[in-house]
């Protein structure tokens, strides 16, 4: 059974307390919290329980002035967001990327996982996304950077994604079909 990294929201709960959207205020001594008291906990159950966060890497890629979005199919593992656009790469973290930067790992396996990318420059960190008016943000806290990009990108899991560049008119006519981390996170553009 997956196993996911999650904090509990007791020690970050003066952090997100009340404030649903981008937050962009002590950043870092929110990823040392998270570095120091993580847990890793069985997905089902940590899909359950808001009184932990499971921390997601969410990393926006950008190609001069288009962003990458992805559009999640109906074989994606969270039915709650299937058919949805996503503009953030990205995914749980798990025991097997904690030698190290256990973030860093984790944002990048899942990037590895999700997209091939042909040339990239340096991750921007941008802040955490914290959500909680709906039953998939309460248990989710996302850590949200902007990534560079040159040449092509594509889906790897295409049987759970799709992929395509929007430029920011197209991803303004699309809100209604965003996720609500992608509509928070739009702000960072």
């Amino acid at each position: 059974m997956e196993q996911v990294l999650v904090v509990k929201r007791e020690k970050i709960e003066s952090y997100i307390s009340g404030r649903n959207g981008l937050i962009k205020e002590k950043t870092n001594e929110l990823f040392d919290i998270i570095v120091c008291e993580h847990e890793f906990m069985p997905r089902p159950e940590a899909e359950e329980r808001p009184d932990y966060k499971q921390i997601i890497p969410y990393v926006i890629l950008r190609r001069g002035n288009e962003v990458f979005v992805t559009r999640r199919l109906n074989k994606g593992g969270e039915a709650r967001l299937h058919g949805k656009i996503s503009i953030g790469i990205g995914g749980h973290i798990n025991p097997v990327d904690e030698h190290g930067d256990l973030l860093m790992r984790g944002l990048w396996r899942e990037i590895s996982e999700e997209v091939d990318v042909e040339s990239h420059g340096e991750l921007t960190p941008c802040g955490f996304i914290n959500d909680d008016s709906n039953a998939v943000g309460s248990v989710h806290l996302g850590a949200c950077f902007t990534l560079p990009v040159q040449g092509s990108v594509s889906v790897r899991e295409t049987e759970k994604l799709e992929g395509l560049w929007m430029t920011p008119d197209e991803l303004r006519e699309n809100y209604d079909l965003m996720e609500t981390w992608t509509q928070i996170a739009l702000e960072v553009l």
